[in-house]
């Protein structure tokens, strides 16, 4: 017979060499986060998947970032294991249900069982309840602390390149040499020129832009089908 909730909270850990060397396995240290954490070998492998995944997709950039993205993919990991463990522990409820309903209409079976899974889990159903509260709270707190460190970062990085900007015409204005590293900047001559042509580039898109409107609208009103 499957083992209940409380039987598998209060199963002995291993006992022989062999069985504590393999468990010794599942404690390991987490790429990003560089803690140690103790989880099965099937879960470590999804929760990495998941963290990292979602680590790419934020891009953090610096120690800060990193640790507010980290907390972002880990809170997120937790709350996807609150859910799990809800629709686990009524799952078991139907394994470790009694033959009293075995003669019932399914549909009512089903839903005697999962009341009866409810009110014998009330407590671990709370504290999960209460877990999947409080970690939407805290991913979304981490969530905006990160794109505000992040917006910070690309309103500064802009801010120096416009200034870079500046500072490499007037050098070729009166025709002298220019190197970033005296400023401070950390921007390569290449950059500076990329970004000096896009920028004068959108000075003209803007003053033309009222003829570039009437000429594209020209132009799709051409495409139209004429009245017979």
């Amino acid at each position: 017979m499957p083992l209940s909730p409380t039987q598998l909270a209060n199963r002995p850990g291993p006992r022989t060499p062999e069985g504590k060397a393999r468990s010794s396995q599942n404690a390991r240290r987490h790429g990003v986060t560089a803690q140690t954490t103790v989880m099965t070998d099937e879960d470590r492998l999804h929760h990495d998947d998941f963290c990292n995944s979602m680590m790419s997709d934020l891009a953090p950039v610096g120690s800060m970032e990193i640790f507010l993205a980290s907390s972002v993919a880990e809170e997120a990991w937790r709350l996807n294991y609150a859910r799990a463990q809800c629709n686990n522990i009524v799952a078991l409820g139907h394994f470790d249900a009694s033959d009293a309903y075995i003669d019932q209409h399914p549909e009512i079976q089903t839903a005697i069982i999962a009341a009866e899974t409810t009110r014998n889990q009330a407590k671990q159903l709370e504290l999960l309840s209460l877990l999947r509260t409080e970690h939407p709270q805290k991913f979304q707190k981490h969530y905006e602390e990160l794109k505000k460190a992040q917006a910070e970062r690309h309103a500064k990085r802009a801010a120096e390149l416009e200034n870079a900007r500046l500072l490499s015409q007037m050098a070729k204005v009166h025709n002298l040499p220019y190197v970033p590293t005296d400023d401070g900047f950390v921007f390569s001559n290449e950059e500076i020129d990329r970004h000096t042509a896009q920028y004068h580039r959108l000075r003209v898109a803007k003053r033309d832009s009222y003829a570039y409107r009437d000429r594209y609208d020209h132009i799709e009103k051409s495409k139209l089908p004429k009245a017979a």
